[in-house]
């Protein structure tokens, strides 16, 4: 039986359906979903379509659904702030069908497959506390490797090579059940099965918007258990024309009316790199600088800060 475990699809159709296009062709018989449909591709409503319309799914909501959810019933004349405009504009063009579909969503799921334990959520914090995001969070391999060209093999090596050495990490992981324990959130694809125990965690990465330093492809992760409950856990990473799908998002509405938090995302997805989390420190930064109080950003405040950033790291300034 293989599984194809998909997660942090962000709005990006095209990635969506070439890595359901692959996971049909390696077989997959079964998907799992881990969360973030929506916020920063232009086409959320159609990614949700797409995925209701896929059977032998088991499907949960991630913290992007919240973003959503805080909206309903809420005065939209208010909605005139630079920071959330992603957020209003996703809201605005998801159907309310669907967006009712994501709201039913449940955050967590367990199941079992040939006797294999399987434990779905959308972050890892549950079970392993910080470990993740202290050791391979999108953030902290932006700073590791600024100067590296990564490739798979070494990102998974050096991520198991740290874990192994994590005492907080392997303390946490003796206390799991053994299983299989899959998440997404950080956007970077890793895996690690416990010395001597039948006992995995899988982040299969960013389907939409991977941050793992790797180019020109978009992940996800099959998971194949025998019937014997023999597990097999492949990554694979499929070929994705980044510099198309950006020329394709500039001719949106969603670069139109959000256009930073949308320019900000096409260097994510260009370099394969966080940036967005270093702009948002940034933002804060500048807004107290300029003695701006108002959360969130002000328009004038979120453009002036998004052109300050830029002029610093075009010219070199280390901002992150």
């Amino acid at each position: 039986m293989k599984i194809a475990v998909i997660s942090d699809i962000h709005g990006n159709l095209p990635a969506l359906n070439a890595v359901l296009a692959d996971a049909e062709k390696q077989g997959a018989s079964e998907y799992i979903f881990a969360g973030d449909y929506c916020l920063s591709g232009p086409w959320p409503d159609k990614c949700i379509s797409v995925i209701r319309r896929i059977e032998n799914k088991h499907i949960i909501r991630g913290n992007e659904e919240r973003y959503l959810e805080n909206l309903i019933g809420k005065d939209q004349s208010g909605w005139t702030d630079g920071q959330m405009q992603i957020s209003y504009w996703c809201f605005r063009n998801i159907s309310p069908d669907n967006l009712r579909y994501l709201m039913e969503l449940p955050h967590t799921l367990d199941f079992t497959r040939s006797g294999v334990h399987i434990h779905v959520a959308h972050a890892s914090a549950g079970w392993i506390g910080d470990c993740e995001m202290e050791q391979c969070g999108s953030a902290v391999l932006a700073r590791k490797y600024a100067q590296t060209q990564i490739t798979p093999e070494l990102l998974s090596h050096d991520i198991c090579s740290l874990l192994d050495q994590d005492t907080d990490f392997q303390n946490r992981l003796s206390g799991l059940e053994e299983g299989i324990y899959l998440f997404g959130h950080t956007h970077v694809q890793w895996s690690y099965k416990a010395h001597g125990r039948n006992t995995w965690l899988v982040n299969p990465g960013s389907c939409g918007l991977p941050l793992d330093g790797i180019r020109d492809t978009v992940p996800y992760t099959m998971i194949d258990i025998a019937e014997n409950g023999t597990v097999k856990v492949e990554e694979i990473r499929v070929p994705f024309d980044k510099q198309q799908y950006a020329e394709l998002l500039r001719t949106t509405a969603q670069f139109t009316e959000a256009n930073i938090w949308s320019r900000v995302i096409l260097r994510e997805l260009l370099t394969a790199r966080e940036h967005m989390a270093f702009f948002l420190q940034h933002a804060e930064q500048y807004a107290r600088k300029i003695g701006d109080s108002r959360r969130p950003y002000t328009m004038g405040t979120w453009e002036k800060a998004y052109e300050d950033w830029t002029a610093k790291t075009v010219s070199g300034e280390d901002v992150v």
